[in-house]
C-alpha cells in the first residue's frame, strides 16, 4: 500500500458517521449506532484541515467527505462516499483532486432499550479512486470490518468502534492488516447542543510507520431535529506523530 500516513490519518479522522433517527447525529469521532430511518436519506459534508511536520518539512493538508446514506429499514443502511483530498509542502510539491472512494453498509443488531446497549457492525469498501501517483490514493482495495457500540450512563452517551483493515495485495513493507478502535464521550447541553471529545487510533500501517492515536474536541449543533453543524480540534498524542487541524462539518436528513 503505497500510501503516506497522514492520508490514511486523515481517512481514518475525516470518515466521519452520518447517523439518524430522531437524534440523527451525536458523534463527531466515531461511527455511531444511530441509523437513518427506513426510506430516509442522509447528506452530509465532513472536511477537515492540518498541518504536520514531517522530516523536517512543514505539510499543509486538506479533506472532505461527501457522506450519502439511504435507509433500507430502521436497522440497515447503505451509503458511499467519496473524498477530496488535497495537500501541499512548504519549498514545493502540491496536490489535491479525488481520493479514494467508500462504498459502506451497517446493520444494527442489537438496541439499547431491549438489551442494555447497540451493537452494529459496519462493512466499508473502499476503492482506489485517487492518483498513487500523486500521494491522492492508496492504489489497493482496502476492505474494513467495525463492530459499533454505543450505550448511555447517565447524561453521558458513550460510542466505541473497532475496526479492521486489511490490504488486499499490500507492497513489501507494508502492513496487510490494521486495528482501528476509537472512543467517543458525547455530554448533552440540552436537546439542540453537545460536547464531544473523542480518542481515535490506528495500529502500524507499515515497517517503518508506527501507530498513532488522535484526539478530538469539539461539539455539535441542531438547528432542526433534520440538520446538524459540528466542528473539532483535533491533535496527534502520540510521539510517532506530528499533526494538529480543524475540522468542521454538516448534514441535513430528507
Amino acid at each position: 500500500m503505497k500510501i503516506h500516513k497522514s492520508i490514511a490519518a486523515l481517512a481514518v479522522i475525516c470518515l466521519l458517521p452520518v447517523m439518524a433517527s430522531a437524534e440523527w447525529a451525536r458523534t463527531v469521532t466515531a461511527w455511531d449506532t444511530l441509523l437513518p430511518a427506513q426510506g430516509k436519506i442522509q447528506l452530509s459534508v465532513w472536511s477537515g484541515y492540518y498541518k504536520s511536520e514531517q522530516s523536517n518539512i512543514d505539510k499543509t493538508e486538506k479533506g472532505a467527505y461527501l457522506d450519502m446514506v439511504y435507509g433500507l429499514s430502521d436497522k440497515w443502511s447503505v451509503g458511499v462516499s467519496p473524498f477530496f483530498y488535497g495537500w501541499k509542502k512548504d519549498g514545493g510539491g502540491s496536490e489535491s483532486g479525488i481520493s479514494d472512494t467508500s462504498l459502506m453498509t451497517t446493520y444494527r443488531f442489537r438496541d439499547e432499550a431491549t438489551g442494555g446497549l447497540d451493537l452494529a457492525v459496519m462493512g466499508v469498501f473502499n476503492l482506489p479512486t485517487g492518483n498513487e501517483d500523486k500521494d491522492l490514493g492508496s492504489g489497493k482495495v482496502e476492505p474494513e470490518v467495525k463492530l459499533l457500540a454505543a450505550k448511555k450512563y447517565g447524561p453521558i452517551i458513550a460510542v466505541a468502534n473497532l475496526g479492521v483493515t486489511t490490504v488486499l495485495n499490500a507492497d513489501k513493507g507494508y502492513k496487510d492488516v490494521m486495528f482501528q478502535p476509537s472512543l467517543e464521550g458525547v455530554y448533552p447541553l440540552n436537546d439542540r447542543l453537545s460536547l464531544n471529545a473523542a480518542f481515535t487510533g490506528s495500529t502500524a500501517s507499515s515497517d517503518t510507520m508506527d501507530g498513532w492515536v488522535d484526539m478530538a474536541v469539539g461539539a455539535m449543533f441542531k438547528p432542526r431535529e433534520d440538520m446538524f453543524v459540528a466542528g473539532s480540534v483535533t491533535t496527534c498524542v502520540t510521539s510517532s506523530c506530528d499533526w494538529n487541524g480543524i475540522e468542521l462539518s454538516a448534514g441535513i436528513q430528507f
